[in-house]
């Protein structure tokens, strides 16, 4: 009985000259010029091989043997694919597509033969087999309703796509990235409420859960139970150095009385990427809803994900800009904006902040004894002491060379002493060991306050200065404050 090919290819020469050599050989030819075209015909025709070209219109190659190999009644056709493109990342796809056999479209005509007749005889179609599809695609007009789900389907996830990777043009602007985001997915997705969280490479940045309630003002202990939950979450993938979350709330409206226990339904999502939490997304409803069987789910995800890496590595760019590259401490261009912005924070809203200097003593004969690389390594151990010292909110910098700083909001110079002389003694007390090389090393402090008779940064920061210098000069491995009162 002579076999039956479909042949697919979108070029009308190319499709002519490989239908007349199968035929001079032999076979019985069906011709079609793309996907879509022949994924009907399969069922019309019912062939015992689909030899396929891979880039077509509409759906191509793969999509089309994917199609064909994700149904009970078509699997067991073979499927040849055929291309010009790479051989290697195009047979890896071809096989992940499901095809029995990937050749490259430069073969000639002999050796494509001999490659069907191969693969026919290892995958036969029984007359049971096709006698069957014939009668499903009859009755049940299976071909076209398939085509125009699968065609439906393209389009929408095509547009779903789209919508997702529009919102990279607002990666520099969170909020008004959150805004879309959530306009996007309240246009598909069922909820009452909803949440998206960016987690930050910095580790003691806030952690912000924005909320969208679809306009509704939700009461301060249900977003408190909502915020709870969520980051219980993420704190499975994730461990929070810095202790503050926040719930922000995109669009406010008209009080509404529920609880959280009335949100029956939820899902929450961490994003990981890297093997890092890069941020996540929750959905709550009043409703019974199985999330997880939404049509598009895998899809947004997905999208989700590529737009959270994308904002990941955008902050971690920013980021790793005010960083000191050694120290992981913040550098001293960050420094000055952050004091400048400290002082300013605290002339609208008196209060107070104090600020500190260290400097490693003899640094320079540690580099000379040593060499630059133990040098490093003590700048490197002793910005550890300082993180392991101060608060979370207290904000540390590598302003230059062996010099550290620290500015303590929210702290007047009583409450600056005890994490500061806390420092020192760690630093001297610490057994400093590199390369089987051992060495104590101690540190002379500066400390200071926003007095009022400071009128700019610059006059806090030569008073923190002074204070350093007298430290130094009076002997070392001590705290001085700017008023010149010193402890042992």
């Amino acid at each position: 009985m002579t076999s039956k090919i479909l042949l697919v290819e979108d070029s009308e020469t190319q499709l002519k000259f490989l239908k007349d050599g199968l035929i001079q050989n032999g076979f019985e030819v069906e011709t079609a010029l793309n996907g879509a075209e022949a994924y009907k015909k399969v069922f019309e025709y019912i062939p015992d091989i689909i030899v396929s070209d891979i880039l077509m219109p509409v759906i191509d190659g793969y999509q089309l043997c994917r199609m064909i190999k994700n149904v009970d009644e078509t699997k067991k056709i073979p499927v040849i694919l055929l291309t010009v493109l790479d051989k290697k990342i195009d047979s890896f796809w071809g096989k992940k597509a499901g095809a029995q056999l990937f050749l490259s479209k430069s073969i000639n005509m002999d050796e494509l033969v001999r490659n069907i007749n191969a693969t026919l005889r290892r995958y036969p179609l029984t007359q049971e087999y096709k006698t069957t599809l014939a009668l499903k695609s009859k009755s049940d007009n299976v071909a076209q309703t398939r085509l125009n789900t699968i065609l439906n389907d393209l389009l929408l996830k095509s547009v779903f796509a789209n919508e997702f990777r529009n919102l990279s043009d607002f990666m520099n602007y969170e909020r008004i990235l959150v805004e879309k985001l959530f306009s996007l997915l309240s246009s598909f997705v069922e909820y009452s409420v909803a949440g998206v969280f960016f987690a930050s490479p910095d580790d003691f940045a806030e952690n912000i859960l924005y909320i969208d309630t679809l306009g509704k003002n939700l009461s301060k202990n249900v977003l408190s139970d909502i915020q709870y939950d969520f980051f219980r979450k993420m704190e499975e993938f994730r461990t929070f150095k810095n202790s503050k979350f926040e719930v922000v709330r995109i669009l406010m409206g008209k009080e509404i009385d529920y609880q959280f226990t009335d949100l029956r339904s939820k899902i929450i999502i961490p994003l990981i990427f890297d093997k890092k939490l890069i941020g996540g997304v929750c959905f709550y409803t009043r409703q019974d809803m199985d999330y997880a069987s939404f049509r598009y789910f895998d899809i947004m995800i997905s999208e989700l994900l590529a737009i959270f890496k994308m904002k990941y590595q955008y902050t971690e760019k920013e980021f790793m800009s005010v960083l000191d590259g050694l120290t992981g401490l913040y550098n001293r261009r960050q420094f000055e904006i952050s004091l400048e912005q400290e002082h300013n924070r605290t002339k609208r809203h008196p209060s107070d902040f104090s600020l500190a200097i260290l400097d490693i003593d003899f640094f320079k004969k540690v580099n000379d004894t040593y060499g630059h690389q133990y040098g490093d390594y003590v700048l490197k151990t002793v910005a550890d002491l300082m993180k392991a010292a101060f608060r979370k909110t207290d904000l540390l910098y590598r302003y230059g060379g062996e010099e550290l700083v620290m500015i303590m909001p929210e702290t007047n110079i009583e409450g600056a002493i005890i994490p500061v002389q806390r420092l020192r003694r760690m630093v001297e007390e610490y057994d400093f060991d590199y390369n089987n090389i051992k060495a104590k090393v101690t540190v002379s402090i500066g400390l200071t306050m926003n007095y009022q008779e400071f009128n700019t940064p610059a006059d806090i920061l030569k008073s923190a200065d002074e204070a350093l210098y007298k430290a130094k000069e009076s002997g070392r491995n001590r705290v001085v404050l700017y008023e010149q009162q010193q402890l042992n």
